[in-house]
């Protein structure tokens, strides 16, 4: 008998309780989890413990370093995926909406390898060495960027790499799982309206090919999991 795979891109960024309860409920597909693994050493832990017997035919979940937000990384998913066929449905998991505070400069600087070789400690920057945790540093442009181009590449790679290799009735289609918390600024309530748009705009192309793809939290696809799964 043929197992079909459920694909998992981003599992730097799935909640451990999420992927433990979709696991329970996916119990006649091959699990490939794929993302950052050195950042997901407690998920993979949680999830390698779960009982494997009421799994298809014993098969234990499978993992795959490739970062769907990098090019490199995307190939090596898009890869990875047309060699899992029949694929029953991916689900990517987006990081959260807003880009990370980042300190990077100021603890390089601060840094062993920084007084070894001499660097100034002068700071061109306003901002003091030891910053307290209740004030929030002004994220780096650098940063932005790298963020927003991660998020956008993210998306269109995992959809690119998806429809390439799912057809109905065997594949179910693409689900993008959001984080639950909510964008708290412009960068991530815009990379959140694009994401929610570019969802809506194309759908209508994936329901052609009898295909589904939805952006939703994670409570309420384990919801409509739970209701759909015999």
């Amino acid at each position: 008998m043929t197992i079909a795979s459920c694909i998992w891109i981003g599992v730097e960024y799935l909640a451990t309780d999420v992927a433990v309860a979709a696991l329970r409920q996916h119990r006649r597909s091959r699990q490939v989890f794929c993302g950052r693994l050195a950042v997901a050493d407690d998920l993979r832990r949680a999830v390698n413990e779960q009982p494997s017997a009421p799994r298809a035919d014993g098969l234990e979940p499978e993992w795959h370093d490739a970062d769907a937000g990098t090019i490199i990384g995307g190939g090596l998913l898009s890869d990875l995926v047309r060699q899992r066929r029949p694929v029953e449905e991916v689900v990517l998991v987006l990081p959260p909406w807003d880009a990370p505070h980042h300190c990077g400069a100021i603890e390089a600087l601060a840094s062993p390898l920084a007084v070894s070789l001499e660097m100034p400690l002068e700071l061109s920057l306003e901002v003091p060495l030891e910053v307290p945790l209740e004030v929030p540093l002004e994220v780096p442009l650098e940063v932005t960027l790298d963020h927003a181009r991660g998020f956008i590449e993210r998306v269109a790679i995992g959809a690119a790499a998806a429809k390439a290799v799912m057809s109905a009735p065997a594949s179910r289609g693409m689900t993008i799982l959001s984080q639950p918390t909510t964008a708290g600024t412009a960068l991530g309530a815009g990379l959140q309206a694009l994401t929610e748009a570019w969802v809506r705009i194309e759908r209508p192309r994936w329901q052609q090919q009898r295909l589904q793809l939805n952006v939703m939290q994670p409570e309420a696809w384990l919801s409509e999991r739970a209701e759909t799964t015999p």
